[in-house]
């Protein structure tokens, strides 16, 4: 008499059962993609990137937003709440065109940022140079920091 040993392990269930090297779940993506194309893809949103600082007197918040002019661009401040908003338009002539690629987004954009300290709303400066728009927010004089003298004692 043979001893057959069990493996202890559960079995393994795959939600679609697999034929060949595709499983039924890759097929049906395959399908989509050459029915659809680009279509089937999500269309990308613009995110404009950010990167928002301290300094002793200011929070200083940067952000990209190649080929918006000024007036495309909206900042308000509601007590800690920053929020940038703008549109970035699509090309004029884009009626007319037949891509074969598009990646460069367009559409409405919003960013919210929870600044850290208190601000100065009153004394907020807004700069904009070669598609950066460069905010300063200077800290109200409770949020500073504060030196405090080292006394020597002997």
């Amino acid at each position: 008499m043979a001893l057959v040993r069990r493996d202890a392990r559960p079995m393994e269930i795959t939600p679609f059962r697999t034929w060949g090297p595709f499983s039924l779940l890759e097929e049906a993506n395959r399908l989509f993609e050459e029915v659809l194309g680009d279509f089937a893809r999500p269309v990308a949103t613009y995110v404009a990137p950010a990167d928002l600082y301290e300094t002793d007197e200011a929070l200083v918040l940067e952000m990209a937003v190649p080929g918006l002019a000024p007036e495309d661009l909206e900042v308000s401040l509601e007590g800690s709440k920053l929020t940038i908003r703008g549109q970035v338009k699509p090309a004029e002539e884009a009626k007319v065109r037949r891509y074969y690629l598009q990646e460069i987004p367009h559409g409405s954009f919003v960013r919210t940022f929870t600044l850290p300290v208190e601000v100065d709303a009153s004394q907020a400066k807004a700069e904009f140079r070669h598609g950066i728009l460069h905010l300063t927010l200077p800290k109200v004089a409770e949020a500073r920091a504060k030196r405090i003298p080292i006394e020597v004692v002997q």
